[in-house]
């Protein structure tokens, strides 16, 4: 085996260890006649690896002491927190986001604060890189986080626990792992669904169903909301009119078809999991001579452009959108002073009504 294999080898080992949570901010690492044992290879190729790292700026050596892991006490304190705040959102080109995220980097650069912002299109390994590059980094960072695929178990909790201890203040926004104790700031999803379903109650609609994301805690929890409100007022929650979808069906929106339309086929009325959704479904129901609202009703959630800008007017909950994006920079600013703040609010929704929920019976 080559040297620059056997050099590989010790990075390697060292980032796995780091990636496991094997070694945090401040371990000490074992010397380099342990490793030299241990690999079998010679402490020079060892110092070799080792110098390397440290100029990555994964380990720090202190002199007569040893090296150590960056980012922690051992080698020298965490350090205060920078005046740069991580950003990591799902989406760039989303219609909802760029708003968001302008009114969060605006709020924080009133205070002094500059953003860096990365996105993971919703990939786990995507924000498993992002965390592990700032672990590895030893970022001081605070961190601001729209979670991937909330409502699925998610191999990358132990990296946010590993930034929870080294003093990293962490708020999520849209939605939140329940697994972890991080504050979060969105909207009351379990409110959205119960006054969409009330609203659609109101105009006599029984028979609703409904298309709500699997693998987005927003999408578990709109659903909840609905079926306590269907509940509340005696209407039967029937399985056959609900769909299931998830990131990568809402991506390829023409394969939903014959699966959305069949389950649809009995309902009068629909909530659907936004106005992306409603506004493909308005599309699929043109192409099959399903009228809106006569033959259906459609109501959406986040009251965006799209919902003005489709075929039939959307009735929508309206999302918060910048309103959001300041409360999340504001409530990050107030962790950064105060320690434990619990920066946790939920907004309470409000519903835009038009054009795609008709009375039932009277068209």
């Amino acid at each position: 085996m080559g040297r620059a294999a056997k050099y590989q080898q010790i990075t390697d080992w060292i980032h796995n260890r780091i990636a496991a949570g094997e070694l945090s901010g401040g371990d000490r690492l074992e010397s380099e006649n342990e490793i030299s044992a241990l690999f079998g290879i010679s402490r020079q190729t060892v110092r070799h690896a080792l110098g390397n790292l440290e100029q990555e700026g994964i380990l720090t050596r202190v002199q007569g002491s040893g090296t150590y892991v960056k980012g922690g006490v051992a080698a020298g304190g965490p350090g205060p927190l920078s005046q740069t705040v991580t950003i990591i959102s799902t989406y760039v080109d989303g219609y909802i986001f760029p708003r968001i995220l302008q009114a969060m980097v605006k709020t924080l650069e009133k205070s002094g604060y500059s953003a860096k912002i990365m996105f993971t299109n919703n990939h786990i390994e995507t924000e498993r890189r992002f965390l592990e590059r700032l672990l590895a980094e030893g970022s001081r960072d605070p961190l601001i986080v729209e979670p991937v695929m909330s409502a699925l178990p998610n191999p990358n909790l132990v990296y946010y626990r590993r930034l929870q201890s080294a003093g990293i203040p962490i708020l999520f926004f849209h939605s939140y792992y329940p697994e972890l104790s991080i504050p979060h700031v969105s909207m009351n999803d379990v409110q959205v669904g119960r006054i969409a379903a009330e609203y659609l109650l109101a105009q006599g609609h029984t028979r609703i169903g409904g298309i709500f994301k699997a693998d987005d805690g927003q999408g578990r929890r709109r659903y909840a909301g609905f079926v306590e409100a269907m509940r509340v007022a005696g209407a039967a929650v029937r399985e056959e009119r609900i769909s299931w979808i998830d990131t990568q069906e809402m991506r390829d929106s023409l394969q939903l078809s014959p699966r959305i339309l069949k389950r649809l086929a009995q309902c009068s009325a629909c909530i659907c999991y936004n106005d992306e959704l409603a506004h493909i479904v308005t599309g699929l129901c043109e192409e099959q001579g399903i009228r809106i609202p006569e033959d259906l009703s459609l109501i959406s959630v986040d009251n965006s452009e799209l919902a003005r800008l489709n075929a039939v007017p959307l009735t929508s909950v309206a999302h918060p959108l910048e309103v959001l994006g300041e409360k999340v920079a504001e409530n990050m600013l107030q962790m950064i002073r105060t320690p434990g703040f619990d920066a946790t609010y939920e907004f309470d929704p409000q519903l835009e009504i038009r054009a795609s929920v008709a009375r039932y019976g009277e068209i």
